[in-house]
């Protein structure tokens, strides 16, 4: 193959390897526990949305993230904005023991998770 081939080979593998799903597995994302109550995950939404720490528009009626349109899913989705902008630190996944970390992309249909 000739140097300028192997360039091309080697910028196509690189972007085709971004758009493999496998890609998007090595994320860590940031959720509301099993475990959280009502009060507490509800606790959480009021202090993310209403204090302005993150954009709480795609879980809003319309939005990408508002189906399924319960408390658990909603919550889950700000908690991860919220690590994701603030350091991906543990501290910034606490929410008063509430929030656990997962390994796989809790993404689903057009509500994409940061990463």
């Amino acid at each position: 193959m000739s140097p300028p081939l192997i360039l091309i080979f080697l910028i196509l593998s690189i972007v085709s390897i971004n758009h493999l799903p496998l890609a998007r597995a090595r994320g860590q994302w940031c959720v509301v526990s099993p475990s959280a109550t009502d009060a507490q995950m509800q606790a959480n939404i009021d202090w993310l949305c209403g204090h302005g720490h993150v954009d709480c528009i795609p879980i809003k009626p319309g939005g990408p993230c508002f189906e399924p349109d319960n408390l658990r899913s909603h919550v889950s989705f700000v908690m991860n904005q919220y690590y994701q902008y603030n350091g991906k630190t543990e501290k910034s996944c606490y929410f008063s023991n509430t929030g656990i970390f997962v390994f796989k992309d809790p993404s689903y249909g057009d509500c994409e998770y940061d990463y």
